[in-house]
C-alpha cells in the first residue's frame, strides 16, 4: 500500500491504473483476501488526493513544516527557534532535493581545466565550483566509477563543502599533519595533493573498513606521503606522535545533520540525543589532540553539522579552557566568493541554501608561539 501511495502522489510517469493494479497483485501474493481493501484504499486516496488535510502552516507551523516537507518534528522545531520559519522551509525542501554532483581535480595528477576537457565527452554539463579552486560540478553523471578519468585517479568524488576544510586548513609541503578521523580518505586525500604528495600525513580512523577504503584511495590517486594506523584519536596517541605536528585536522564523528540530503532515510533514524552524544567525543578530540600542536601550529576542528551544540559550543569552550589557541582569520584562505560563507567570530558556515553545498562548519585555530 506504501508503495503504490508513493507512485500515485510522487511519480508522474507511473499510470494509475499500473500502480493500482501492481499493488494488488503484489497484496494478493501475501493475503489473498486483502486484495479487495488494497484496492479501494489506494482508488480513494487517487480520487482524494487534493483533499489530504496539512496542518494549518500558521496555527501549527512545526507540524506543518515536518509534514509537507518531510523532517522529523523534534528537528524543525530546532531550526525555527533558530532560524526562523521561511529560512527552516527552504533547508527543508533543499534537504530532499539531490544535491549537486561535485569532484575536485587530482592536483597530482592534472588541474581543474584539464580535466574539464577529459570529461566533457562522457558528462552532460560541466561548471566550475563556485568557491573550491579546485572542483567541478558534473550534471548527467551515470557509473562515474567506471570513467576512465576515475579509474586513472584524475579525480576524487567530494561535495564542494568538504573541499573548502584542506584548504583552510593550508597544509605546505614538508609539513608533517594529522588527520585525526580520515577515512574514507576526502580530506586526507586533498591534503596530501595541496601539500605535492611531499611530507608526512598521519591519518587515524577507528573502522577498519574506512582505513582500508582510504588506502584503495590514496593508491588510486597515487599519494605515498600517507601513513595509516587504526586508533582512536580521543585516547593516548603518543606512541606513534613522537613528535608534535605542524597542523591537525580534526574532522569529527557528528550527527551528520548537514548533509542530510545525501542520506535522506537518516534523519528519521536520527535523535536529538546524538546531538550531545556526539559533543562528548567532540570535546574528548580537541581537548587530547590540542596537546600535540607545535607551537605556532594550526588545528582546524570541522563537522558536516549544522547545530551550534557540535560546532560553536564545543570550540568556545575549547578557547576558554585554552588561552593558548586563539580563532585564525579563515577568510584569508578562501577566495573572494568564499569570504561571505565566515561569520564576525571567524567561523565558517555552509549550507544547501548558501551556494547549495553541504551544511558544514569549520574554524581554523592557531597555536601561540
Amino acid at each position: 500500500m506504501r508503495l503504490g501511495a508513493y507512485q500515485l502522489l510522487f511519480l508522474d510517469k507511473v499510470p494509475v491504473s499500473a500502480a493500482v493494479n501492481e499493488s494488488v497483485k503484489l497484496a494478493k501474493e501475501k493475503e489473498q483476501r486483502s486484495s479487495g481493501f488494497v484496492n479501494a484504499v489506494l482508488r480513494n486516496i487517487d480520487r482524494e488526493r487534493d483533499k489530504i488535510p496539512y496542518p494549518e502552516p500558521e496555527e501549527h507551523p512545526i507540524e506543518f513544516i515536518s509534514v509537507r516537507y518531510s523532517h522529523p518534528a523534534w528537528l524543525v522545531k530546532r531550526w525555527i527557534e533558530r532560524y526562523g520559519i521561511d529560512k527552516t522551509i527552504e533547508l527543508c525542501r533543499l534537504n530532499n532535493e539531490a544535491p549537486p554532483f561535485a569532484i575536485r581535480a587530482n592536483r597530482l595528477k592534472i588541474d581543474r581545466e584539464g580535466l574539464k576537457e577529459q570529461l566533457k565527452k562522457d558528462i552532460d554539463r560541466i561548471d566550475d565550483c563556485s568557491v573550491s579552486s579546485n572542483g567541478l560540478i558534473l550534471k548527467g553523471v551515470s557509473n562515474i566509477s567506471e570513467n576512465p578519468a576515475f579509474k586513472e585517479g584524475l579525480f576524487y568524488v567530494q561535495d564542494e563543502a568538504a573541499q573548502l576544510i584542506s584548504q583552510i586548513l593550508d597544509p605546505k609541503p614538508g609539513e608533517k599533519i594529522l588527520d585525526a578521523c580520515a577515512a574514507p580518505g576526502g580530506k586526507t586525500t586533498d591534503v596530501a595533493e595541496l601539500m605535492g604528495n611531499r611530507g608526512e600525513i598521519i591519518a587515524l580512523d577507528v573502522n577498519k573498513k574506512g582505513i582500508d577504503l582510504l588506502k584503495e584511495n590514496c593508491e588510486r590517486l597515487g599519494i605515498g606521503i600517507v601513513k595509516l594506523y587504526l586508533k582512536d584519536a580521543a585516547k593516548d596517541i603518543s606512541d606513534i606522535a613522537k613528535e608534535k605536528f605542524d597542523k591537525i585536522l580534526i574532522d569529527a564523528p557528528c550527527s551528520g545533520l548537514g548533509v542530510i540530503r545525501r542520506h535522506p532515510e537518516g534523519k528519521w533514524q536520527k535523535k536529538e540525543e546524538l546531538i550531545f552524544e556526539s559533543q562528548k567525543i567532540q570535546k574528548r578530540l580537541i581537548e587530547n589532540l590540542s596537546g600535540y600542536v607545535k607551537d605556532g601550529g594550526t588545528l582546524v576542528y570541522s563537522t558536516c553539522s549544522t547545530e551550534n551544540e557540535e560546532n560553536e559550543d564545543v570550540v568556545e569552550g575549547f578557547l576558554e579552557r585554552h588561552p593558548e589557541f586563539k580563532v585564525d582569520d579563515i577568510k584569508q584562505h578562501l577566495p573572494e566568493t568564499g569570504k561571505v560563507l565566515v561569520d564576525e567570530k571567524g567561523f565558517l558556515h555552509t549550507s544547501p541554501i548558501n551556494h547549495r553545498m553541504d551544511g558544514f562548519f569549520a574554524v581554523r585555530l592557531k597555536k601561540r608561539l
